[in-house]
């Protein structure tokens, strides 16, 4: 990172929650492409908020709890009265005493688990907001697909052998070994590639036609499944892997981590048949 950039802590955050607008957003995701402490720290905030929304759930308060506290300090009161001397105007001042501090209580447990379900779930909850940087990743891969099927997107090489393409991507030197599936089986050919830009870094894309000229389209690019927004996703698992799982209008996303790689398989088919052809294809480094 140049000299005299400064960091953006209270920005990582904001970008975690998805408060920050376009312009600001686009900042931040540039800065944390080229600083190391920022995003080791954003991975962090994001793994944390992510094991927190999943492990510690807010539950609801028993539906009795008022009753049952009130009813366990009008038998204390009872007892209190058949064994002691107190006046009945000094137990009657204590019982509504604690009348108030059993309602003062049921009230400010109501308000914490308000609290914690704000925190843990309404971000989780609300819909998918995708700008600029990383936080877009889905919308991106989708603007891809659409930029395809409509003529807008070319690719480089056209062919239907995978080793022609892996060897194309090495000349290429797209930075990374890229694994072109064999999709035969499934009834899905290879088209042919393109080195392609995702939001500012290099990415190898593929094509495949299915026999009722489905499109199907894949991209790899360096980078991890932290960086993928948390609005929106469903998590799948298979074989160990973790998938996340976008619907973006009509089109299913499927992004899963392969060592420093990230893989992402888009089509507008079936979404069950889209999630279990990238559990046929993923493999766990």
């Amino acid at each position: 990172m140049p000299p005299g950039t400064r960091h953006f802590k209270e920005e990582i955050q904001e970008l975690l929650d998805n408060r920050l607008k376009t312009e600001a957003r686009l900042e931040v995701e540039q800065h944390l492409e080229l600083c190391e402490e920022c995003r080791q720290e954003f991975e962090a905030l994001h793994w944390t908020k992510r094991f927190s929304r999943r492990q510690f759930a807010p539950e609801a308060a028993a539906p009795k709890l008022e009753e049952n506290i009130l009813a366990a300090l009008d038998f204390e009161d009872r007892f209190s009265h058949a064994n002691t001397a107190s006046p009945p105007a000094e137990w009657r001042w204590r019982r509504r005493r604690r009348a108030i501090l059993a309602y003062g209580l049921v009230l400010v447990a109501g308000i914490a688990l308000s609290l914690l379900y704000f925190i843990l779930r309404a971000p989780h909850q609300r819909a998918p907001e995708f700008g600029a940087g990383s936080a877009s990743l889905p919308s991106a891969v989708a603007q891809d697909y659409g930029n395809y099927q409509a003529g807008k997107l070319s690719l480089t090489l056209q062919t239907g052998e995978v080793k022609e393409l892996e060897r194309f991507f090495s000349a290429r030197r797209v930075g990374f070994d890229t694994r072109v599936f064999d999709l035969g089986m499934m009834s899905y050919w290879l088209v042919g590639g393109r080195v392609h830009q995702l939001i500012g870094r290099q990415s190898a894309l593929f094509v495949y036609r299915g026999k009722n000229n489905q499109i199907l389209i894949c991209q790899m690019y360096p980078g991890r499944a932290t960086e993928l927004p948390a609005a929106g996703d469903v998590l799948r698992e298979n074989k160990g892997i973790l998938f996340h799982i976008y619907r973006v209008d009509r089109l299913t996303i499927a992004f899963w981590q392969e060592g420093t790689i990230t893989c992402v398989l888009t089509s507008d088919i079936d979404p069950e048949e889209v999630i279990q052809l990238a559990f046929a294809k993923a493999v766990k480094i």
